[in-house]
């Protein structure tokens, strides 16, 4: 068959065929198995870049945060440190920094300035060579030394442990104080100061503090000159006005006198109180310590006070007997401050009492309270803050109206703060008031131990605030205290504020050898009952005097004057002033008694009078001419004594206030001393309880 196809090449064909179609099968599959491959080994590669891209990117980032943060650093760095220089550039004072070897390491131009040779000084330069170059251009005072010493003298300082403080003087006149520290690493700041302005405050200061002293000092001189000026003056008008009073017989010629006389003692408190407050404000109250006797203090306090008391108060004192009385402290200030409480109280009080009652407690020092307790009409809570404000006064109708300057409570708080103690006050509207001074004080001489005392002792009734206050001392001692006065009794105690009728009641009870003791003057017991007592002790008794007449044996009462010893002296008073007025008064105030009186006008003619004859009592002016009341204090002793014969009682009277004149006082071993303007109850008082048989 032509044009057909052998069956052979169709097959063969088709063999070809088949062949190419699996060769091409297998090649497709192998390309697409590299395909695939190639699509996983792309898609690898690319997530590798891509893992490798962020993480470059996340350094890159890094690598910029951390030079961002260095060039922050080095930013703040630079401007602390120009901050910091700038701020040593603004410095008043000089500061330099030196290293461990003394080369300059930096100084600002207040520091270079003061060598005069900035211009040649820089960093690199040595101390030495620093302080050398300013020895000789001579900014600082070297005084003898050549400028190489004085360098190396200065240099040398910062060798030493601890860098002592350098005060140079600049040619310009200012003085420059270096304070030189060394840091732990051995470097050596060094700081100058300029001191000029404050030395110059300084001596401004010390100027003005001296003028201020000086003035303050001739303010004191001025008030205390005046004080006395005013007191010798005064003492006549109080004095001369007190005997109108007591003599007057017209009513309206009584009302000028006591008007006159009320304004001198208002005047009077002025002055004191004007003293007073000036020393406190000027700083100028100086205690001292003394070896006081306390209870004495305050028995000398009742007394003074007691004079002022009106008709129907009665002014009492409690002590513990067997106490301690010896403290050391100041027995003026404390004496002024328990005057005041007394002198307040016994203003607003017109009926009633006025009690100084003295509490002791032991330690390390003892704490001393003494209270005032008064039944006056009592301060308002709410206003008695006001009592001790400088010229405070309660504002109260209740209260009864009273001149002054309001400052004394003021003085007292003060004095006792100044003494290391507290003033306090607890009062009710309507029931009195009760002032508590506290001070701590170191004991004296222990007291010696309480002798057994009558274990029964009777105190009649109605003796009020006196024989209350003995009753409690005894009970303090373990003494049983009875009211009742009858046959049965040993020991009996009458204060003398009784009536004749009850004074002869007891007189008629009690067995003929009881032991019987009168509290109070002679002149205020009848005189059979004065007659048959075994003592007689003034109010305020001291503990030991109470004790001592308990102890005594007793004697036969005496029958009659002519039966007493006879006491020292011829009886008479011997009065020594200069000044005319004070003697007349000194006359006029004692012209009732019985004793003869001398008056005299200076201490040498004292001095004779008691050569001539000796008196029972001597009363001296402190200044007079010839011979003042010290010296006839001292020649008057030395003359009783060159006799063998006891002291005679000698009392000072002054116009002269102070600390200065009360030691002066003390020292010189008055009996008693008064200041001008002198008071006739107090003068009178003092002569009853130191003449041996008392004014009578």
């Amino acid at each position: 068959m032509d044009g057909a196809v052998p069956d052979s090449l169709y097959l063969e064909e088709r063999r070809r065929r088949l062949a190419a179609e699996r060769t091409l099968e297998h090649t497709r599959r192998e390309l697409a198995r590299a395909h695939s491959a190639l699509v996983s080994n792309a898609d690898r590669l690319s997530r590798g870049y891509l893992a490798q891209r962020d993480h470059n990117l996340k350094l890159s980032e890094r690598q910029h945060a951390m030079l961002e943060r260095s060039r922050n650093a080095a930013e703040k760095a630079d401007r602390a440190r120009r901050r910091l220089w700038h701020a040593l550039e603004t410095m008043r004072d000089g500061f330099a920094l030196f290293d461990r070897s003394g080369v300059l390491i930096a100084a600002n131009h207040v520091w270079l300035d003061l060598f005069d040779a900035a211009s040649e000084i820089a960093p690199g330069a040595h101390a030495t060579e620093i302080f050398g170059l300013a020895a000789e251009e001579g900014a600082f005072d070297i005084g003898d030394l050549s400028p190489e010493e004085w360098a190396r003298e200065q240099v040398a300082r910062w060798d030493a442990p601890t860098i002592e403080t350098l005060v140079l003087h600049h040619y310009d006149g200012r003085v420059v104080r270096f304070q030189d520290r060394r840091a732990p690493d051995g470097d050596v700041v060094s700081l100058a100061i300029d001191m000029t302005e404050h030395q110059e405050r300084e001596q401004s200061l010390a100027a003005a503090r001296d003028a201020a002293e000086s003035l303050a000092r001739a303010k004191a001189d001025f008030l205390a000159r005046m004080s006395h000026e005013i007191r010798t003056p005064m003492n006549g008008v109080l004095g001369m006005s007190q005997m109108l009073i007591d003599e007057s017989t017209d009513a309206e010629a009584k009302l000028y006198a006591q008007t006159i006389h009320d304004s001198a003692e208002a005047l009077l408190v002025i002055v004191n109180d004007t003293l007073d407050v000036s020393k406190l404000e000027a700083g100028k109250v100086e205690l001292r310590s003394e070896d006081i006797d306390l209870e004495a203090v305050l028995i000398d306090c009742i007394r003074l006070a007691a004079v002022n008391a009106a008709e129907n108060v009665n002014v009492g004192l409690f002590y513990p007997l067997g106490a301690q009385t010896r403290f050391f402290g100041d027995g003026g200030r404390l004496r002024q401050v328990v005057m005041n409480l007394l002198g307040n109280a016994l203003k607003f009080t017109s009926e009633g009492h006025v009690v100084l009652r003295a509490s002791l407690h032991p330690g390390d020092p003892f704490q001393v309270v003494l209270t005032v307790e008064d039944t006056g009409p009592g301060i308002a809570k709410d206003k008695q803050a006001v009592v001790f404000d400088a010229f405070g006064q309660v504002d109260d109708p209740s209260r009864p109206v009273r001149e002054g300057t309001g400052l004394g409570l003021t003085i007292s708080r003060g004095l006792a703060e100044k003494m290391g103690g507290t003033l306090g006050l607890a009062s009710e509207l309507g029931k009195g008031s009760v002032f508590t001074l506290t001070l701590p004080l170191e004991p004296g001489a222990a007291p010696e131990a309480l002798p057994p005392l009558p274990t029964r002792i009777a105190i009649p009734k109605n003796t009020g605030i006196r024989g209350k206050l003995a009753a409690e001392r005894l009970v303090g001692a373990g003494v049983e205290v009875t009211q009742d006065i009858n046959a049965s009794v040993r020991v009996a105690i009458v204060p003398l504020v009784l009536d004749v009728r009850e004074q002869q009641k007891i007189l008629d009870q009690l067995a003929p050898d009881a032991q019987l003791l009168l509290f109070g003057r002679r002149n205020e017991a009848i005189e059979e009952l004065a007659k048959r007592a075994d003592s007689i002790l003034p109010v305020p008794v001291a503990g030991a005097d109470v004790v001592a007449a308990l102890l005594a044996k007793r004697e036969a009462s005496p029958t009659s004057d002519a039966d007493m010893v006879a006491p020292a002296g011829d009886g008479r008073i011997l009065l020594a002033d200069d000044n005319a007025t004070n003697r007349l008064l000194l006359e006029r105030m004692l012209k009732d008694q019985a004793c003869p009186i001398e008056l005299v006008a200076d201490g040498a003619a004292a001095l004779a009078a008691v050569k001539a004859s000796l008196p029972s009592v001597v009363v001296l002016d402190i200044s007079m001419p010839v011979m003042d009341g010290f010296e006839a204090a001292a020649a008057i002793r030395a003359h009783v004594t060159s006799l063998g014969l006891s002291p005679i009682p000698i009392i000072a009277v002054t116009a002269h206030v102070g600390d200065d004149m009360e030691a002066r006082l003390k020292e010189a071993r008055f009996d008693a001393y008064l200041t001008k303007p002198l008071k006739k109850d107090l003068l009178l008082a003092e002569l009853e309880r130191l003449m041996p048989r008392g004014l009578s």
